[in-house]
Parts: structure tokens; C-alpha cells; sequence
């Protein structure tokens, strides 16, 4: 089908082609032909599905050029959204004599506002606030007006503006087409639904896959100091010629923009504490291309449209899986190739979990470029540059005719020179010690093995003790101890085997072949969610004493505790502490009960009923 099909005027289908659409997508087919004919519309469908055509062309086509007053009215929740609106609705009134469009919205100047609805248009789009406040100055007449449109309406009673949608459709005529468009329909989406509109058609269309294939979703895991220090590297690596990075909070927005300016980069910020010229001032220079990255938190950034960024990064992971698919949805546009990097910590794994459940899609996990690997990829780039503009070269500099070395030496000093000029100082991090990368890759051939419950040791002969400071007060449980060993450290099958769990550290017998790799692998490691060392255990002297094995009934494993026969070890020295503490506490007592009785025998109201009277 074609857009011709629909029904349009000529004038409308002549902006459609010079905008470039060559086919309606589903909810333009159907919601466009019966809100042409004036009925109420509901339109259930996802964000990018093209909802501001299927909603601005049957407007445009209800609109009277020749009268210069308000006919049409779009709500819209943000402001970003509602100058986004506006703007394709210019582009479709392209061939419309007298028709224009005008965004309203707070946290700007009334001034130019003003001025637009004293010239008189016909189309308003504009934020609930502003449009109120506009209509009870008497600025914004309402009595011509033909159409309302309420654009993504779930994200509008999200952000509380229910009470200003009744508030503005009260002042609005009762003849009136409504257009009602949202994401999602819940029990206040549907009230507000049967409040504003008669009888209307509901159109639902199905979510497809919610990301496309040409974007490349991968994860980092990386503690959230260290996270600016990646940022620099994937700028350095050249992978973020433009690139959008998002945070949930304007504070750690002004910490990424203030720590990318110290290293020197071209970076900007984008959030609801700047006022709206700054924010248009800013946007206006990303889209040129004199910013290479601008940092937003989520609502700033709504309806921000933009064509060819080519890499999304999650500086910090989105609370609501919806905001995640906004977030990357910035990228991979009109078939281009993309990328989304999510930054994540050692407690986002269930929400992760939950925005790939959601998404359908796995993420790939990906280690932290190293400080060398950076290097690497700054020299490649520079060479791939000087072979470029080698290309266009054809004359030495006149500065250079005199100079009396070999050509080989000359390119070398250049080469230097440029990278030592074009060099970030890279800073050391978390991320970079050996002992993280301690994991099995994904694409290795062979499985890690299971880990192992109850390992007895008796079957070793000969065994070396590690010490893990966590214990059962982290929730440490000895199918835990045993997968660390097992799949992050390397262990083959059958090397490690008791497992001593106390209440604030472990040890683990290990063959003692095996210690030196697990001493360097999982130096530093995580386990039930905290960040733990191991290393040798400095092991008291005759503490030969025999295990006791207690059953975990939680997770089938089993504990090892030392046994009570013989003295010496970490279990006796706790008891005889606890023990001596006991003596001490009985031994204080006793004399601070001694000390009160003396006091009251020396008291001459105690002596006066106590002792006995003497003998005449």
C-alpha cells in the first residue's frame, strides 16, 4: 500500500515524497484513512513506530488556511517531544499555504510564544503547564479548535499531568476529533480514554522485535569509579565518533561531562536544570558535529532526533527496560550500523537479566580494553590517517626541503611526535589487574567444570590451605567456594577439596600444584556479591585436628568445621577468648557485688536495724 492510497491531498502526498517515505508503516495504514473520515482514534502502538505522521496528517487535512486561529492542539510530556512534533509538521505543511505550527512549553520565554499565536496559527503543540497557562491569560483561544491530540498519553500520567489533561480538555469545545496515542493501555489510560473521547476506534499494533539487528549490544562490568576512565578508552579507540551517553541522575550527568572536559575531549551535557535556549544551543551543536559526545539523563533526552550516532553507552543501567529501548533506539537508524554499550556492577546482574528478558535479545559480555590495547589501536588509527592524507599529498613542505636526514628517521621522529601530541594519559584501574580476566571466555571449546559439593579431601594426598576473607556472614556457601575455584580460577576436577567455612573468612585446601595459578587469578574476586582476596593461609602450628563435616540443607554442600578434641587453631582461639571473656565478665561482677555490700554494712541505717543491741 501507498500513501496515496490513503486518502491524502495532493499537497500533503507532494511533502511525503520529498521527505523520502515510500510506504505507510501499519498504524499510519490504519489509523490515517478513519480519522480523515472524523472519527476518535486510539492508537496502541511503540514508540518509533511513526505515530506523528498518523496523527499531524489527518490534522493538517482538517485545518482552514484561510482562518488564523488554533485548530489543532497536541499534548505532548516534554518538551524535547513537543519541538520534534512540530517540526515534522512543518516539513508535512510544506506545500500548505498559510498553515504553521508552533511549539508551546515551559522553561522559556513567553516573549516569541506570544508573538506566534498573535500571528496567528493553526496548529499548537505543546506541554500541559505552558498550554494552561496560555489558555487562562485568554493567549490561547480555544473556541476554533477542531482536533486534540494527546501524544505518548502513558508517559504524560507518569509524569502526574493527568489533573492538566482534564484540566486543559475542559476548556476545550465538545465537538471535537480526538486523537489518543500511547505505548501501553492500563486501567488510567482507559478512563482517561472513555473521559475524552466518543465512540473511538481502537487500533493495537503488535510490538515487533524491539531492537534491530544492525545495533551491537555489549556489557562491561565495571565498578562505577572506573567508569569515566572506559568512557575515555572507547574514545581513544576511536569507537565513539559520536557517541550519546545516559545517566539516571543530573548529578552524575555533570560528573561525566566535568571528568571527559578534564581529559580534554569535546563533550557537552543535556538535562532539566538548563534552560531551553542552552539546550537547544546544545543540541543545535551535536548535530553539527562540534560535539563528540553528549551526555543526558532520560527525560532531557526524549524525542531527540538524531541520525548518525554510532555508539549509546549506559553509563548507568535503566531502571525501567522501556528507557532502555529508547536509549539505544538513538543508534543503528535507517539500516545504519550501531553500537550500545552498557556499563554494569556486581548488582545489576538481575536487572539486566530483566532488560534482556524483556528485549529478547542477550548482551554480550566484554572485557575492558587494557591500557596497551589502547595504545595499539592509537597507532593504527594514526597510521590509517597519514596513509590518508598521503593519498592528497604530493609536495614537501618548503620547511622540510633542508633538512639533511634520512627519510626513515624523519617519519619516524614525525610519528612520535604526533602520538606523543595526541596521547590521553590512561589511568590505572580495578579492571585492569590480571586476576579479573581470570574467566573462562564464552567461545572456549571446552566447559568449565561443574562445581563440586562436598569434595572430600582425604582422597588427596598432599594439600595447600588458602585463605578467602568471607564467610557466613556474606552468605558464602561451599557450592560458591567451589565455582569461584572451578570456573574463575581454572581449577581442574578434583584440586580442590575441604572447604571451612567461618563466620567472616574461609579456607580451602587446593593440591599444591594448582596454588600459585589460583593465588594469581583470584587475588581479587567476587563472590555472593562482594569483592574478596585470597591468599595463603598462615597456618598456627598443630592444628592437626580432625574436620567435622556439617551438612548444608539449603544447597546440598557441605561445611567443615574443626573439630573440638584438640587444642590449637582459629576455632580454639575463639573459644578460649570467648571463654576468657566469660571469666572476666563473672569475676567483675562478683567484685562490684562484694564492693556494694561493704557499702551498705558501713551505713549507719544499715547498722541500726542489723546489729544487736549489747548486754547490760
Amino acid at each position: 500500500m501507498s500513501f496515496s492510497q490513503l486518502g491524502i491531498c495532493p499537497e500533503i502526498l507532494e511533502a511525503i515524497e520529498v521527505l523520502g517515505f515510500e510506504t505507510p508503516s501499519p498504524i499510519q495504514q490504519q489509523a490515517i484513512p478513519p480519522a480523515l473520515e472524523g472519527h476518535d482514534i486510539v492508537g496502541l502502538s511503540h514508540t518509533g513506530s511513526g505515530k506523528t505522521l498518523a496523527f499531524s496528517i489527518p490534522a493538517l487535512e482538517n485545518i482552514d488556511p484561510n482562518q488564523r486561529s488554533v485548530q489543532v492542539l497536541c499534548l505532548a510530556p516534554t518538551r524535547e517531544l513537543a519541538v520534534q512534533i512540530c517540526r515534522e509538521v512543518d516539513k508535512l505543511a510544506l506545500f500548505l499555504d498559510g498553515v504553521s505550527a508552533v511549539p508551546i512549553y515551559g522553561g522559556a520565554s513567553f516573549a516569541p510564544q506570544l508573538a506566534a499565536l498573535r500571528r496567528g496559527v493553526q496548529f499548537v503543540v505543546g506541554t500541559p503547564g505552558r498550554v494552561i497557562d496560555l489558555m487562562e491569560q485568554g493567549e490561547l483561544p480555544t473556541e476554533h479548535i477542531t482536533t486534540l491530540i494527546l501524544d505518548e498519553a502513558d508517559e504524560m500520567l507518569d509524569m502526574g499531568f493527568q489533573e492538566d489533561i482534564d484540566r486543559v480538555v475542559s476548556l476545550l469545545p465538545a465537538e471535537r476529533q480526538t486523537l489518543f496515542f500511547s505505548a501501553t493501555m492500563s486501567p488510567a489510560i482507559r478512563a482517561l480514554i472513555n473521559r475524552l473521547s466518543d465512540n473511538p476506534q481502537e487500533i493495537t499494533i503488535e510490538r515487533p522485535v524491539l531492537t534491530v539487528p544492525t545495533c551491537e549490544q555489549s556489557v562491561y562490568e565495571v565498578v562505577f569509579s572506573s567508569r569515566i576512565e572506559v568512557l575515555s578508552r572507547l574514545i581513544e579507540m576511536g569507537r565513539m565518533k559520536r557517541g550519546l551517553v545516559f545517566a539516571n541522575t543530573k548529578r552524575v550527568v555533570d560528573d561525566v561531562v566535568d571528568g571527559l572536559l578534564a581529559r580534554g575531549y569535546s563533550v557537552d551535557r543535556l538535562h532539566g536544570d538548563m534552560p531551553q535556549t542552552l539546550r537547544e544551543r546544545v543540541m543545535d551543536s551535536f548535530r553539527r558535529g562540534n560535539l563528540n559526545v553528549l551526555v543526558a539523563t532520560d527525560i532531557a533526552a526524549r524525542g531527540l532526533d538524531i541520525d548518525d550516532v554510532d555508539i549509546v553507552v549506559n553509563f548507568e543501567l535503566p531502571r525501567d527496560p522501556e528507557d532502555y529501548v529508547h536509549r539505544i533506539g538513538r543508534t543503528a537508524r535507517a539500516g545504519r550500523k550501531g553500537k550500545a554499550v552498557t556499563f554494569i556492577g556486581r548488582r545489576d546482574f538481575s536487572l539486566l537479566a530483566r532488560i534482556e528478558r524483556f528485549i529478547g535479545t542477550r548482551m554480550q559480555h566484554e572485557k575492558v580494553m587494557t591500557a596497551v590495547q589502547v595504545e595499539e589501536a592509537r597507532r593504527e588509527a594514526l597510521v590509517d590517517d597519514i596513509l590518508e592524507q598521503a593519498a592528497h599529498a604530493t609536495e614537501l613542505p618548503d620547511e622540510l626541503r633542508d633538512i639533511d636526514l634520512p627519510a626513515e628517521q624523519l617519519m619516524a621522529a614525525m610519528f612520535n611526535l604526533l602520538v606523543a601530541k595526541g596521547s590521553c594519559e590512561l589511568q590505572a584501574i580495578p579492571e585492569d589487574r590480571p586476576s579479573r580476566y581470570g574467566k573462562r571466555d564464552s567461545n572456549d571449546s571446552e566447559p568449565a567444570p561443574a562445581a563440586e559439593k562436598g569434595n572430600d579431601w582425604s582422597s588427596l594426598q598432599q594439600s595447600t590451605t588458602l585463605f578467602m576473607n568471607g564467610g557466613k556472614l556474606i552468605g558464602v556457601r561451599p557450592k560458591d567456594v567451589a565455582g569461584l575455584f572451578y570456573n574463575e580460577g581454572g581449577a581442574p576436577k578434583g584440586t580442590v577439596g575441604d572447604i571451612r567455612i567461618f563466620l567472616k573468612h574461609t579456607l580451602i585446601e587446593v593440591s599444591p600444584e594448582m596454588a600459585p595459578q589460583l593465588l594469581e587469578r583470584l587475588a581479587t574476586c567476587s563472590i555472593c556479591g562482594y569483592e574478596v582476596n585470597v591468599r595463603e593461609d598462615k597456618k598456627p602450628e598443630g592444628d592437626n585436628r580432625p574436620a567435622v563435616h556439617v551438612r548444608d540443607r539449603r544447597s546440598g554442600g557441605s561445611s567443615t568445621y574443626p573439630g573440638k578434641s584438640e587444642r590449637g587453631g582459629r576455632f580454639e582461639r575463639a573459644e578460649r577468648y570467648n571463654n576468657n571473656r566469660q571469666r572476666e565478665r563473672s569475676d567483675r561482677n562478683e567484685r562490684k557485688e562484694r564492693g556494694n555490700r561493704r557499702d551498705r554494712e558501713d551505713s549507719p541505717f544499715f547498722s541500726r536495724f542489723t546489729k544487736k543491741p549489747r548486754r547490760s
